[in-house]
């Protein structure tokens, strides 16, 4: 009865891998999709990607290459990047969310260039309302230069409140763009209230692509 029972959980959990979902990027199987690990190896076939919420490290992937319905487990710490539905993603440490304290290891999409000194990234979240509808929304993240893995929301306290300064400051070695935080131009600058998703990332891409061609700006 014993051996029935985990042969019985056995074919359930082999029947879930190969069984094709889509909910967001860190929770899907059976997607096609590449894979490109810290070794330069690219693997090209069909991923699973397993995480508890929209808060936690991911909990496992999973690849099967090409054809093969065999899944093979890798590390976080194997993977550089995924190319998934057109775009690229990279594995960064979430920091400053409301809901939690950050330090959660995930998928986020790639907005900016790799080789940017200043990146921006979007988490893609999904829960349900109060009429259990599904809602899906994405949150912006800002790699500071000299950071290589953690990433901070856009409305975290890292940036909101006084904007102006605490953005400026981490800019300093670009005085053109960080005097035109300081100053708040309305391009390089938002308030702590709620100006929408629109504008926030309008201005951060107005600060990365100044920031990043810094001595291109020598006048604004």
């Amino acid at each position: 009865m014993l051996r029935l029972t985990y042969l019985f959980i056995l074919l359930l959990f082999c029947y879930a891998c190969n069984t094709p979902y889509y909910t967001t990027v860190n929770n899907m199987s059976g997607q096609p999709a590449t894979l490109t690990l810290s070794n330069g190896q690219v693997l090209t076939g069909k991923i699973q990607v397993n995480t508890f919420d929209n808060y936690s490290t991911i909990g496992n992937i999973s690849f099967a290459v090409g054809v093969n319905k065999a899944y093979t487990t890798y590390n976080l710490s194997e993977i550089d990047y995924l190319f998934f539905n057109g775009s690229n993603y990279s594995v960064k440490n979430l920091k400053g969310n409301e809901m939690w304290g950050g330090n959660a290891l995930r998928f986020i999409k790639e907005l900016t260039p790799s080789n940017s000194k200043l990146q921006l990234f979007e988490h893609e979240t999904v829960f349900k309302d109060r009429e259990g509808k599904t809602i899906k929304e994405t949150q912006l993240f800002v790699q500071l230069p000299g950071h290589s893995r953690d990433v901070y929301n856009a409305q975290s306290d890292k940036f909101i409140p006084n904007f102006d300064d605490k953005v400026s400051a981490y800019l300093a070695d670009c005085p053109n763009v960080a005097n035109l935080i300081k100053e708040k131009n309305k391009d390089f600058f938002y308030a702590f209230v709620n100006q929408g998703e629109l504008r926030r990332k309008q201005v951060w891409m107005n600060i990365v692509n100044a920031y990043n061609n810094c001595k291109s700006y020598s006048n604004f």
